[in-house]
């Protein structure tokens, strides 16, 4: 789970500084520098950050100076965009209900209609 180091704003454009898991492999602390506009509406994308320029961003006093530094680290790096991991899953297919558990979709209706889809196809085994 990724924890917020610090947060910068400045008019609509916002930098986050994370640091992220690694995982049981790697030991070493990762962090990125998140960037949104548009009021946090558009999350333009993050670049890798490391121990040493962390500890530039969080050693920095004033929001204004912590603003440009964040600014232009961020166009010093290579970013990479931002990916939605809330739609990651895909299509639905025969293996829906089987190999793992029925989504938990919103909506009434279409609740029902997984619901149904998923009894008919038990049904046909």
């Amino acid at each position: 789970m990724a924890k917020t180091i610090l947060r910068v704003r400045q008019g609509a454009i916002a930098y986050y500084l994370n640091e992220s898991s690694t995982g049981a492999k790697n030991s070493g602390r990762r962090f990125i520098l998140s960037r949104t506009s548009d009021h946090g509406k558009t999350k333009d994308g993050w670049a890798k950050v490391n121990t040493t320029e962390h500890q530039v961003l969080v050693d920095t006093v004033g929001d204004a100076d912590r603003f440009a530094a964040c600014a232009s680290l961020y166009a010093s790096k290579p970013h990479r965009q931002h990916v939605d991991r809330h739609h990651i899953r895909g299509m639905a297919g025969k293996w829906e209900g089987v190999a793992f558990p029925v989504r938990v979709t919103h909506g009434r209706d279409t609740t029902q209609n997984a619901n149904a889809e998923n009894v008919s196809r038990h049904e046909t085994r």
